[in-house]
């Protein structure tokens, strides 16, 4: 996933952060992962917005949550253009519904740059020995725009693929984060996390929903803690209550006028990176985590979020 969020002024407490699920909202006028979804949902009040990271044949880094592009073309599920096997101009030259064009990550970051808007980008991991390719790329790449423009960008790196999310550990400027499947042991994860360097955990709404008292436990190893997907207000309301940092949505608009609880500010998703204290619809995860036994990665099929 990547995300987006507006600088606030410090206060002595900060609302959960809302962010829009790929740019959301998404619908016949915006299609997912594009610019111009980006732009609404910050337009509707998101604090951000979740987007997800691919590389081309030729290496440039675009927003694409498939490996093909048939279902956002409206298609079918695999009968698109391969984004790792096809060049950048090429899959820049094709129209999704709406007129938006493949989106590049960098016009993502320029313009959450230009906002002092903070830009989580979900990393897609590749198959086989290139797994980790776009998470390589991604963390020079984010070293070379730190160079070129430091404190410009606001990012956090995330990836349900563990090899990718600590080939991304420190390379975000406000954290770096792995995203859990609801099968997987978040506090077992959360040790896992802390040792790779990275400073978020993002769950499933599932593990929330079962645990009520993760949230706090999971602040009190220094994690701060994503949840999503969730379109209730009354579910985001009470999410807020427990502690949540940063909620991932469909429903901008509607659940971010429920919010309602504080956490502590200083924060970027929620808290500071390392700091003491304080159902996403998503296509298949393959690859268990290096250096996780299986118990700890799982070796369960993953769920389509």
């Amino acid at each position: 996933m990547a995300v987006v969020l507006r600088s606030r002024a410090t206060a002595s407490v900060r609302a959960m952060r809302v962010i829009g699920h790929r740019g959301t909202p998404t619908g016949p006028r915006h299609t997912e992962n594009t610019l111009p979804a980006v732009v609404a949902a910050l337009e509707a009040g998101a604090d951000g917005v979740e987007v997800d990271v691919r590389t081309t044949a030729d290496g440039v880094l675009v927003l694409a949550h498939d490996p093909d592009l048939g279902r956002v073309l409206g298609t079918g599920v695999g009968t698109g253009p391969v984004v790792a096997e096809t060049p950048s101009a090429a899959l820049r030259a094709l129209r999704l519904p709406g007129g938006a064009h493949v989106s590049t990550l960098d016009e993502v970051l320029d313009l959450a740059a230009d906002s002092r808007a903070l830009v989580v980008a979900e990393v897609k991991a590749g198959l086989g020995a290139r797994r980790a390719r776009t998470a390589v790329l991604l963390a020079d790449h984010l070293h070379g725009r730190r160079r070129r423009r430091p404190g410009a960008d606001r990012v956090v790196p995330s990836s349900f693929d563990t090899v990718s999310a600590r080939a991304l550990a420190g390379c975000g400027t406000v954290g770096g984060a792995v995203i859990l499947e609801p099968w997987q042991e978040p506090r077992r994860m959360a040790g896992w996390a802390r040792r790779c360097g990275l400073t978020e955990l993002h769950l499933s709404v599932e593990h929330v929903r079962r645990d009520p008292g993760l949230v706090a436990d999971l602040h009190a190893t220094g994690m701060a803690v994503a949840a999503g997907i969730v379109d209730d207000p009354e579910e985001s309301a009470r999410l807020a209550r427990l502690g949540v940092d940063l909620l991932c949505t469909d429903a901008v608009a509607r659940v971010g006028r429920r919010r309602g609880a504080v956490v502590p500010a200083g924060t970027a998703s929620g808290r500071p990176a390392g700091a003491a204290r304080g159902g996403r619809r998503r296509g298949p995860r393959r690859g268990r985590g290096e250096g996780l036994s299986a118990a700890q990665a799982g070796t369960r099929p993953s769920s389509s979020r």
